[in-house]
């Protein structure tokens, strides 16, 4: 499943790298853009939420030069409880 996810690209980043305490075992920080995403309430107010996409290191010069613009991001879904969509 593929999902838009449309913002302010705010930076691109490298998160920290990761030791396992039981193996050792040294996992690299993966690279990340950092979007502002604007979200409509029911109220007529707008909530900005922060939003990091994990992307592939192959793909930062093409977001680099998008960063401070609104961009649209085709991503795939991954969460440890269910998603819930709606239409509005």
């Amino acid at each position: 499943m593929k999902i838009i996810i449309e913002g302010q690209l705010l930076s691109i980043y490298k998160s920290n790298d990761f030791k396992d305490k039981e193996t050792g075992e040294v996992s690299h920080g993966k690279h990340k853009l950092q979007l502002l995403v604007e979200s409509e309430l029911q109220n007529g107010s707008v909530k900005n939420d922060m939003q990091d996409i994990s992307i592939p290191e192959t793909r930062i010069k093409e977001f680099e030069k998008q960063v401070g613009q609104k961009v649209q991001v085709k991503c795939d879904v991954v969460s440890k409880s269910q998603v819930s969509f709606y239409v509005k």
